[in-house]
Protein backbone atom coordinates (compact mmCIF):
# COMPACT_ATOMS: atom_id res chain seq x y z
CA UNK A 1 0.00 0.00 0.00
CA UNK A 2 2.41 2.82 1.23
CA UNK A 3 6.23 2.87 2.35
CA UNK A 4 8.33 4.98 4.40
CA UNK A 5 11.60 5.41 4.67
CA UNK A 6 13.96 7.70 7.43
CA UNK A 7 16.76 6.57 9.31
CA UNK A 8 18.19 3.85 7.95
CA UNK A 9 14.39 2.46 8.07
CA UNK A 10 11.78 1.28 6.31
CA UNK A 11 7.81 1.05 7.30
CA UNK A 12 5.44 -0.98 5.47
CA UNK A 13 2.04 -0.47 5.59
CA UNK A 14 0.21 -3.45 4.16
CA UNK A 15 -2.45 -5.79 3.59
CA UNK A 16 -0.99 -9.30 4.38
CA UNK A 17 -2.95 -12.70 4.25
CA UNK A 18 -0.78 -16.22 4.47
CA UNK A 19 -1.97 -19.38 2.77
CA UNK A 20 -0.49 -23.15 3.15
CA UNK A 21 -1.11 -25.09 -0.32
CA UNK A 22 -0.67 -28.82 -0.24
CA UNK A 23 -1.74 -31.44 -3.36
CA UNK A 24 -5.46 -32.73 -2.70
CA UNK A 25 -6.71 -34.57 -5.44
CA UNK A 26 -3.90 -33.41 -7.95
CA UNK A 27 -4.85 -29.64 -7.36
CA UNK A 28 -2.12 -27.68 -5.45
CA UNK A 29 -5.31 -26.31 -2.92
CA UNK A 30 -5.05 -23.69 -0.39
CA UNK A 31 -5.51 -25.94 3.19
CA UNK A 32 -5.40 -23.17 5.51
CA UNK A 33 -4.27 -19.87 6.42
CA UNK A 34 -5.48 -16.12 7.48
CA UNK A 35 -8.17 -13.67 5.54
CA UNK A 36 -6.96 -10.22 4.70
CA UNK A 37 -4.77 -8.72 8.08
CA UNK A 38 -3.73 -4.82 8.12
CA UNK A 39 -0.32 -5.33 9.45
CA UNK A 40 2.63 -2.73 9.62
CA UNK A 41 6.15 -4.06 9.32
CA UNK A 42 9.25 -1.94 9.91
CA UNK A 43 12.60 -2.96 8.87
CA UNK A 44 16.17 -1.66 8.95
CA UNK A 45 18.10 -1.25 5.44
CA UNK A 46 22.39 -1.25 5.76
CA UNK A 47 24.22 0.59 3.38
CA UNK A 48 24.41 -2.79 1.33
CA UNK A 49 20.48 -2.67 0.75
CA UNK A 50 20.08 -5.67 3.10
CA UNK A 51 16.87 -5.63 5.22
CA UNK A 52 16.48 -7.27 8.37
CA UNK A 53 13.07 -7.69 10.23
CA UNK A 54 12.60 -4.90 13.38
CA UNK A 55 8.60 -4.64 14.08
CA UNK A 56 5.74 -6.89 13.03
CA UNK A 57 2.69 -5.29 13.93
CA UNK A 58 -1.29 -6.37 13.56
CA UNK A 59 -4.33 -4.32 15.29
CA UNK A 60 -5.66 -5.89 18.60
CA UNK A 61 -8.69 -7.89 18.61
CA UNK A 62 -12.36 -7.32 19.48
CA UNK A 63 -13.25 -4.14 21.01
CA UNK A 64 -9.83 -2.63 20.20
CA UNK A 65 -9.55 -3.52 16.99
CA UNK A 66 -10.68 0.12 15.49
CA UNK A 67 -8.61 2.37 17.51
CA UNK A 68 -5.72 0.09 17.52
CA UNK A 69 -5.93 0.08 13.97
CA UNK A 70 -6.30 3.72 13.17
CA UNK A 71 -3.46 4.44 15.50
CA UNK A 72 -0.90 2.10 13.33
CA UNK A 73 -2.24 3.68 9.97
CA UNK A 74 -2.00 7.17 8.49
CA UNK A 75 -5.69 9.07 8.08
CA UNK A 76 -4.96 8.53 4.25
CA UNK A 77 -4.81 4.61 4.37
CA UNK A 78 -7.65 4.01 7.46
CA UNK A 79 -10.95 3.46 5.06
CA UNK A 80 -8.67 0.96 2.97
CA UNK A 81 -7.79 -0.82 5.95
CA UNK A 82 -11.14 -0.46 7.99
CA UNK A 83 -12.55 -2.46 4.77
CA UNK A 84 -9.52 -4.85 4.75
CA UNK A 85 -11.70 -7.98 3.83
CA UNK A 86 -12.76 -6.18 0.49
CA UNK A 87 -9.00 -6.88 -0.84
CA UNK A 88 -9.31 -10.90 0.13
CA UNK A 89 -9.67 -11.43 -3.72
CA UNK A 90 -7.38 -9.78 -4.88
CA UNK A 91 -5.06 -11.67 -1.99
CA UNK A 92 -6.14 -14.72 -3.40
CA UNK A 93 -5.22 -14.25 -6.92
CA UNK A 94 -1.36 -13.26 -5.53
CA UNK A 95 -1.42 -16.72 -3.75
CA UNK A 96 -2.00 -18.73 -6.26
CA UNK A 97 0.46 -16.92 -8.40
CA UNK A 98 3.14 -17.45 -6.36
CA UNK A 99 1.84 -21.04 -5.34
CA UNK A 100 2.10 -21.54 -9.60
CA UNK A 101 5.52 -20.33 -9.47
CA UNK A 102 6.20 -22.72 -7.17
CA UNK A 103 5.19 -25.29 -8.72
CA UNK A 104 7.14 -24.22 -11.91
CA UNK A 105 10.01 -24.41 -9.34
CA UNK A 106 10.19 -28.34 -9.01
CA UNK A 107 9.22 -28.75 -12.40
CA UNK A 108 5.41 -29.54 -11.34
CA UNK A 109 2.54 -28.68 -13.48
CA UNK A 110 -0.97 -28.69 -11.83
CA UNK A 111 -4.27 -26.75 -11.30
CA UNK A 112 -3.67 -23.97 -8.12
CA UNK A 113 -7.07 -23.27 -6.10
CA UNK A 114 -7.06 -21.05 -3.13
CA UNK A 115 -10.54 -21.18 -2.66
CA UNK A 116 -12.39 -24.38 -1.04
CA UNK A 117 -12.72 -27.54 -4.05
CA UNK A 118 -15.45 -30.05 -3.30
CA UNK A 119 -14.59 -33.62 -2.59
CA UNK A 120 -16.34 -36.36 -2.71
CA UNK A 121 -16.98 -37.92 0.68
CA UNK A 122 -17.17 -42.38 1.74
CA UNK A 123 -20.70 -43.16 1.32
CA UNK A 124 -21.39 -45.76 4.21
CA UNK A 125 -23.21 -46.23 7.18
CA UNK A 126 -22.60 -42.66 9.19
CA UNK A 127 -21.99 -44.38 12.60
CA UNK A 128 -19.13 -46.16 10.75
CA UNK A 129 -17.73 -43.48 9.07
CA UNK A 130 -17.80 -41.34 12.53
CA UNK A 131 -15.67 -44.55 13.66
CA UNK A 132 -13.27 -44.69 10.87
CA UNK A 133 -12.72 -41.09 10.00
CA UNK A 134 -12.89 -39.87 13.49
CA UNK A 135 -12.40 -42.51 16.15
CA UNK A 136 -9.65 -44.66 14.65
CA UNK A 137 -7.56 -41.77 13.03
CA UNK A 138 -7.29 -40.13 16.67
CA UNK A 139 -4.49 -43.49 17.40
CA UNK A 140 -3.16 -44.13 14.30
CA UNK A 141 -0.99 -41.53 12.30
CA UNK A 142 -1.21 -43.39 9.02
CA UNK A 143 -5.18 -43.44 9.16
CA UNK A 144 -4.87 -39.47 10.46
CA UNK A 145 -2.69 -38.88 7.07
CA UNK A 146 -5.17 -40.46 4.30
CA UNK A 147 -7.94 -37.88 3.39
CA UNK A 148 -11.30 -38.01 5.34
CA UNK A 149 -12.61 -37.83 1.50
CA UNK A 150 -12.68 -40.17 -1.71
CA UNK A 151 -8.93 -38.97 -3.01
CA UNK A 152 -5.61 -38.28 -2.65
CA UNK A 153 -3.41 -36.10 -0.55
CA UNK A 154 0.29 -35.70 -0.85
CA UNK A 155 2.84 -35.42 2.21
CA UNK A 156 6.42 -34.66 2.52
CA UNK A 157 8.07 -36.51 5.11
CA UNK A 158 11.80 -36.13 5.66
CA UNK A 159 12.34 -34.76 2.23
CA UNK A 160 10.18 -37.38 0.55
CA UNK A 161 6.58 -37.07 -1.03
CA UNK A 162 4.32 -39.51 -0.32
CA UNK A 163 0.89 -40.03 -1.82
CA UNK A 164 -2.20 -40.99 0.89
CA UNK A 165 -4.97 -42.28 -0.83
CA UNK A 166 -8.81 -43.51 0.52
CA UNK A 167 -10.95 -45.03 -1.55
CA UNK A 168 -14.14 -47.28 -1.60
CA UNK A 169 -15.24 -50.44 -3.19
CA UNK A 170 -17.44 -53.31 -2.77
CA UNK A 171 -16.16 -56.80 -1.07
CA UNK A 172 -16.85 -60.52 -3.10
CA UNK A 173 -19.70 -60.63 -0.54
CA UNK A 174 -21.29 -57.09 -0.94
CA UNK A 175 -20.35 -55.07 1.57
CA UNK A 176 -18.55 -51.64 0.94
CA UNK A 177 -14.77 -51.82 1.52
CA UNK A 178 -13.07 -48.49 2.67
CA UNK A 179 -8.95 -48.75 1.86
CA UNK A 180 -6.64 -46.06 2.60
CA UNK A 181 -3.22 -46.57 1.03
CA UNK A 182 0.30 -44.64 1.52
CA UNK A 183 2.33 -45.01 -1.86
CA UNK A 184 5.63 -43.22 -3.14
CA UNK A 185 5.61 -40.84 -6.06
CA UNK A 186 6.04 -43.68 -8.41
CA UNK A 187 2.70 -45.53 -7.17
CA UNK A 188 4.78 -48.27 -5.46
CA UNK A 189 2.39 -49.20 -2.04
CA UNK A 190 4.46 -48.79 1.46
CA UNK A 191 1.10 -49.35 3.47
CA UNK A 192 -2.47 -50.84 3.04
CA UNK A 193 -5.01 -50.98 5.30
CA UNK A 194 -8.89 -52.05 4.56
CA UNK A 195 -12.01 -51.76 6.23
CA UNK A 196 -15.49 -53.92 5.63
CA UNK A 197 -18.08 -51.92 6.71
CA UNK A 198 -20.73 -54.61 8.47
CA UNK A 199 -23.74 -52.59 9.08
CA UNK A 200 -22.09 -49.57 12.27
CA UNK A 201 -18.89 -51.52 12.46
CA UNK A 202 -15.62 -50.82 10.39
CA UNK A 203 -13.80 -54.40 10.35
CA UNK A 204 -9.94 -54.40 9.66
CA UNK A 205 -9.66 -56.96 7.09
Amino acid sequence: METEESNGKVKVYTIASLGWFAFENNIFTKTSGSGAIPTVITFAKNEKGEYALLTYEEPQDGAYYVASLKKMFPRMLQARVLDAQSEYANLAQQQEAQAAAYLKGIGREAQVSAAHVEKELADIDVQAKNKLFAELTKDDEFLNNCPYWLGTREQIEDGVRYIYETSQSKTKDGYHRITFRKLTEDHRVVKEQSYKIVGSEPVLE
